[in-house]
């Protein structure tokens, strides 16, 4: 006996239930319609996924240009930076050297270490070469700031030295050329043995003598031997003294600058001819004024 093949559902019944009391009812759905719409669902899903994934990747791909060019930017600000720090270190560095050449000073300027915690973490910068840039830039900023401080320095020892050069004297008195050093000599009138504690520089009768350096006129007038005299003491000790003088220009208690005009060439006291008698002292002991007739900022650190 053969039996006949039951025939397969090829539909769903689905069934709507109300909530009142009305009749359930019911709707049949082709199993191939659910098919395709269970097969249309996941197709939206699955694009929508695909899509979203893709637009997330350009958005993310977006923020990391947006992120390059600002590190780009901020590379191009530092460089610039860097390059201007070393620029100025460079004038400075020549600055400090033509002033190091003008006071006489080898080698380099001791300055006070100054050891300066500065926080840079690697963590804050987007890549190892911004960072590496900016660790650049403060070391570069280290330098600058020491150069600065070495030319404080320079400038401040340039000042303390005008300041010594001011009362130190450190020109010609008068205009001429020795014709007797400082030291033992056959005295010219006298001529026996006789130590010459100044110079003595022939010109012209009546020409100018210049104070050498400022300070105070302690005495003005004649002075055996001297003749017509001016003493003026510069302080620290030291005092200078111009003798044989046709003309005074000052007074006793007087202050007086370098080079100011304070009497004229003569031939007063013991003396042969018109001539300058220039000395200078030390604690009122006369010692050569040969090294103090041109000072200058580089020789005075080098009078004893």
């Amino acid at each position: 006996m053969i039996r006949k093949k039951r025939k397969r559902k090829s539909s769903f019944t689905l069934m709507i239930i109300p909530h009142d009391s009305s009749n359930p009812r019911t709707h049949k759905i082709n199993k191939t319609i659910m098919i395709i719409i269970a097969v249309f669902l996941i197709g939206i899903i699955t694009g929508s996924a695909i899509l979203y994934k893709i637009s997330s990747n350009k958005l993310t791909r977006v923020k990391h240009l947006e992120v390059l060019e600002e590190v780009t930017e901020q590379q191009k600000a530092q460089l610039k930076e860097l390059e201007n720090l070393r620029k100025k270190i460079k004038e400075l560095e020549e600055v400090e050297k033509k002033l190091k050449q003008i006071l006489g000073i080898k080698g380099s300027i001791p300055l006070p270490k100054k050891v300066t915690a500065v926080p840079l973490n690697l963590k804050t910068y987007e890549d190892l070469e911004t960072f590496n840039t900016q660790r650049q830039i403060l070391e570069m900023k280290a330098i600058l700031e020491e150069k600065e401080e070495a030319l404080a320095y320079i400038e401040k020892e340039i000042n303390r030295r005008k300041s010594i050069l001011a009362v130190t004297p450190s020109r010609w008195p008068t205009f001429g050329f020795i014709t007797s050093g400082y030291g033992w000599r056959i005295h010219p009138i006298f001529r026996r043995g006789d130590f010459h504690e100044g110079i003595d520089i022939v010109s012209f009768w009546g020409a100018p003598v210049y104070a050498t350096a400022d300070g105070f006129v302690t005495f003005a007038g004649w002075k055996s031997g001297y003749g017509k005299t001016i003493e003026i003491s510069h302080g620290r000790g030291i005092s200078t003294l111009y003798a044989h003088l046709s003309v005074i220009r000052v007074n006793s208690g007087r202050y007086v600058k370098k080079g100011q005009i304070i009497g004229l060439v003569g031939s007063t006291g013991t003396s042969k001819g018109p001539h300058l008698h220039y000395e200078v002292r030390r604690n009122g002991i006369a010692v050569n004024p040969i090294p103090y007739l041109n000072v200058d900022l580089i020789k005075i650190g080098r009078l004893k």
